[in-house]
């Protein structure tokens, strides 16, 4: 066990830094997952003297409980979490369902990794289905040129999709602001009420929450993640769904 804590500790700790290392990235995912894989490799590492030291100190004892407890929770509700997640991405959306593509990071004007598979996801639909529009969801950040949405707007015209099949929502800087103010659009133009929410695997369960809060049924087009960068979205993710549960 020894060991066991060891490798899976140091593994997972190099997979949390390789995005900040490489790509820049450091966010609630990076921190809560360095977190978790540095004190199992500690834990693993001073394990015998934790060990002998429970026999009589009882702060030794209560860590020791409080390490179990704690990664015994953490496991059961990743599990519960992942089950949510998986079934998420099955849903598959009909035909003529309006697209709810919705924003991610862009750099300058171009859209960051994560963004163009989106972009690719929703285009691979709306060129399969005719009948399907999209609303383009995503204000402009501090750190972008344009706002997210002109920039899908862009990248899905370059692609061939018809500018009328698209619809700009460039005011939303969240998940939740994204599905109300595309509600609006969707009712103001009388589009399908058939949503499918687009964004990658990772995110797609919360955002069919957010849908579903605004009172519609709600279908899904799971984008790929980057592998590199799978780690740290997942935990941010489990971070973000376990604060909606309680918050509500």
């Amino acid at each position: 066990m020894k060991m066991i804590r060891i490798i899976i500790g140091a593994v997972g700790w190099v997979a949390f830094m390789i995005p900040v290392i490489f790509s820049g990235i450091f966010n609630i995912g990076n921190a809560a997952g360095l977190l978790f894989f540095g004190v199992l490799f500690l834990w693993g590492i001073f394990r015998k003297k934790l060990k002998a030291a429970s026999k009589d100190k009882k702060w030794a004892k209560a860590l020791t409980g409080i390490l179990i407890a704690g990664y015994t929770a953490f496991i059961a509700l990743f599990a519960v979490e992942s089950g949510f997640m998986i079934e998420a991405a099955l849903r598959t959306p009909p035909e003529d369902s309006t697209l709810v593509v919705l924003g991610c990071a862009v750099y300058g004007e171009r859209p960051s990794q994560v963004l163009s598979l989106r972009i690719d996801a929703a285009a691979e639909f709306l060129e399969e289905n005719p009948e399907s529009v999209a609303v383009l969801s995503g204000g402009q950040g501090p750190n972008e040129d344009i706002s997210e949405a002109l920039c899908m707007y862009r990248e899905l015209t370059a692609k061939g999709i018809a500018p009328e099949r698209l619809y700009m929502e460039d005011r939303s800087t969240n998940t939740r602001e994204n599905i109300a103010f595309s509600s609006e659009i969707i009712k103001e133009n009388g589009l399908n009420e058939n949503i499918a929410v687009v964004s990658n695997n990772f995110h797609i369960y919360r955002a069919t929450i957010s849908v579903e809060d605004q009172g519609y049924k709600c279908y899904t087009i799971s984008a790929d993640t980057p592998l590199p960068l799978l780690p740290t979205y997942v935990m941010r993710e489990f971070m973000g769904i376990l604060a909606q549960w309680v918050v509500g």
